[in-house]
């Protein structure tokens, strides 16, 4: 029997790992958070503005416009309740530090409110330490690359600005300090530090950031020229504590590049960090840096030789990954190879990224090796494209000249089903870069310009009862041609074509998830744009979970009851912890909603209970302690 309000009916939306972390214990709490499914519709209008600032100020106006309206609700919940929050724009989503199961449910019962996520911690990719730190001038890998080469003609990247999110730096180093955007001034809008380890001066605790920065533009001038484009200046946001990149802090940093407290965004952001392939999480971030005008470039990850290794948020088709190579131009065994889980080929573009010599701290030199370190050189490169041409904000014609102008470099690997000896490929993508004959090609004239597409229904974050029919419909639209033909794909499955398709979803388990959609179109020339939301498909057969579970000591019984919320289930499961192990009590009739335990013993006793039918088993309710005496 229902109760008068289902207030676990929409335990769908809350993560099942969250689920069980809250109800595991009485008084549990964990961090969350609160996903929104309304989003900015005209993102993609920022295309169209010339002026890089204005543009990016665009999209996070944008943004933050819709967080504002549809997060208002929620956030007047949480004050109301004393409870701590951080509202993020960058994706509309609130994070809770602090969250409780009681008011994990009370959010989910919400109709503006599509999910609540557990905060998840990432990696720096570890990196093997090289051999070889003393001086040698100009790095191998810079000349590798052709760097030098472009300087020679006055360029050294100045006027762009590249970030990165990392450990933070170093920004007193040697190789490091005159790049520093706000050397002589202010670190606010040119250092940010979400968890407040450093605090408002940048610092590395860590050394990768510090090596990951000198790379893109380090040069000390008494010889270590470590850096791609050593005039470019740096900002910089510590998205990892140590090695460690919690959710909250990679969001905030997401968010402030594209408006770091009011000044100017910077042109390049370099990631040296991720974790395991396929997962959408940074996604629409990404996206957003995009529509922005920011180059997001990714470290494909050091999980190779294997095929399907390369990492998120590298194998996104919106982030530039970076493969590693050696001085010799062979990959690195522990470079992650492709093809992407979301489609196509990765890495993007291979570079140095073997015994990479490079800025560390304190004051020192270190050499590395990782796709960490690879990522680097690519930002540089850009940094040193868009200094000299008309391509600045432009990632895909950007991209298009990285790629047509890289080394070509082909393997005996059949990744992603390749032939071998062909190219591009699964290994080194379109090549090892050549920042010289990038730079050339990209004074050649304008480039093609990518298409563009956009789902229009469902909304972001919709959800279906299994056994529905889901209706899918987006627009596509190219500047130098027709129109090209939208492909969807639903977790990497290609499932339809057109502007407007149909996919049916059972009631399996296959189907009975989180779904990424995914609409792509691809032009003649080769470029390519995507448009990603999330739907869930939930089974409403499943009971809703019992809630207001308590307890009271009457003699040596321990007496339950709580409220029914289900019209589905068969049964109630009642379980009993002490100390650290659950185990089965009983099972009581449908509509019961009273057990009594009857002398459990002497002890700090703790139950929950759930309902089962035939469509499967609900969530736990609420915890509860007793202690019998």
């Amino acid at each position: 029997m229902a109760g008068a309000a289902a207030l676990s009916g929409a335990d769908y939306k809350i993560d099942q790992g969250l689920l069980n972390t809250l109800t595991d214990d009485e008084g549990a709490v964990a961090p969350f958070f609160v996903v929104f499914g309304e989003r900015p519709l005209q993102l993609k209008q920022a295309y169209r503005i010339p002026d890089r600032i204005a543009r990016a100020r665009f999209v996070a106006q944008a943004l933050e416009s819709v967080a504002n309206r549809s997060q208002a609700g929620v956030r007047g919940y949480l004050r109301g309740r004393g409870v701590a929050f951080t509202p993020f724009w960058i994706e509309n989503k609130i994070y809770v530090p602090q969250g409780t199961l009681e008011l994990a449910r009370a959010l989910s019962q919400r109709p503006e409110v599509v999910a609540i996520l557990p905060e998840v911690i990432h990696v720096i990719p570890p990196p093997q330490v090289g051999s070889g730190s003393s001086i040698q001038a100009i790095e191998w890998g810079i000349s590798k690359i052709r760097a030098p080469e472009v300087w020679s003609t006055g360029n050294k990247g100045q006027g762009i600005v590249v970030a990165n999110i990392d450990t933070g730096v170093q920004y007193t180093h040697p190789a490091l300090t005159s790049q520093y955007r706000g050397a002589g001034g202010t670190h606010l809008g040119n250092w940010k530090d979400p968890y407040g380890l450093c605090g408002s001066t940048p610092c590395d605790n860590n050394g990768h950031g510090t090596h990951t920065m000198g790379t893109m533009v380090g040069d000390d001038g008494a010889g270590n020229q470590v850096g791609v484009a050593p005039l470019a200046k740096w900002i910089a946001c510590k998205g990892c504590r140590t090695n460690s990149c919690y959710d909250s802090d990679l969001i905030a940093c997401a968010q402030w590049v594209v408006n770091p407290d009011g000044a100017a965004p910077p042109h390049i952001v370099n990631n040296s960090w991720g974790g395991g392939g396929h997962n959408p999480w940074y996604q629409s971030y990404v996206q957003s840096w995009v529509a922005g005008g920011l180059y997001p470039a990714f470290s494909n990850g050091n999980s190779g030789p294997g095929c399907t290794t390369s990492g998120s948020p590298g194998d996104y088709p919106e982030s530039i990954s970076a493969g590693a190579t050696d001085i010799s131009d062979t990959i690195a065994s522990f470079s992650s190879r492709g093809p992407s889980l979301f489609g196509g080929i990765k890495p993007d573009l291979s570079a140095p990224g073997y015994n990479v010599r490079s800025s560390y701290p304190p004051s020192t030199y270190a050499t590395l090796s990782g796709t960490s370190m690879a990522s680097p050189h690519i930002a540089g490169t850009v940094a040193l494209v868009w200094a000299s041409s008309g391509l600045v904000g432009n990632i895909a014609g950007t991209e298009q000249v990285l790629k047509d102008s890289a080394v070509v470099l082909t393997t005996s690997q059949t990744c992603g089903g390749i032939s071998a000896g062909t190219s591009p490929n699964n290994t080194y993508g379109w090549g090892r870069i050549d920042a010289k004959a990038t730079v050339d090609r990209a004074g050649g004239g304008p480039p093609n310009q990518p298409p563009s597409v956009t789902i229009t229904a469902p909304g972001n974050g919709s959800s279906f009862p299994c056994g529905s029919s889901v209706t899918f419909t987006g627009t596509s639209s190219d500047p130098d041609g027709p129109d090209p033909v939208i492909q969807w794909s639903d977790d990497g499955a290609g499932f339809g074509s057109g502007t407007s398709v149909i996919k049916p979803y059972a009631c399996t388990t296959a189907d009975i998830k989180t779904h990424t959609i995914v609409a792509s179109v691809t032009d003649a020339g080769g470029l390519g744009d995507t448009d990603t939301i999330n739907i869930t498909i939930y089974d409403p057969s499943v009971p809703a979970a019992p809630t207001n579970l308590t307890a009271a000591v009457v003699g040596p019984n321990v007496n339950l009851s709580w409220t029914d919320n289900s019209t589905t289930e068969s049964i109630f499961r009642v379980q009993r912890k002490l100390k650290s192990v659950w185990s089965d009590l009983a099972t009581v009739p449908v509509d019961t909603i009273n057990y009594t335990d009857l002398n459990p013993g002497k002890g700090n006793w703790q139950y929950r209970v759930r309902a089962e039918g035939v469509g499967g088993q609900s969530a736990w309710s609420n915890s509860v302690s007793a202690r019998v005496r």
